[in-house]
């Protein structure tokens, strides 16, 4: 499977939109190429500023959907043999 993933730091550009824009133009270009985008805006621990992910995947390399099995479901067992449940036995 083939994951791009790119950071933009708020630190790394003069405002936070303009990091965000750049993120943004990054993901149309992956687009542009035939992959599966998205954004997002994560917070770094040490100090709260903002780092935007674009993460990108080739639809040739998504994993297949899960298909519906064509196996039985598993038999319920029976109960074992014994005395009913409901009846009392008198001694």
């Amino acid at each position: 499977m083939s994951l791009i993933q790119e950071i933009f730091l708020e630190t790394d550009w003069d405002d936070a939109e303009q990091a965000w824009a750049a993120c943004q133009e990054r993901a149309n270009q992956l687009k542009a190429e035939g992959h599966t985008c998205s954004c997002l805006t994560l917070y770094r621990a040490t100090d709260g500023r903002r780092v935007f992910l674009v993460e990108a995947q080739h639809p040739d390399a998504l994993e297949p959907e899960h298909k519906p099995s064509r196996r039985k479901p598993p038999s319920r067992r029976s109960m074992p043999k014994g005395p009913d449940s409901n009846s009392i036995e008198y001694r």
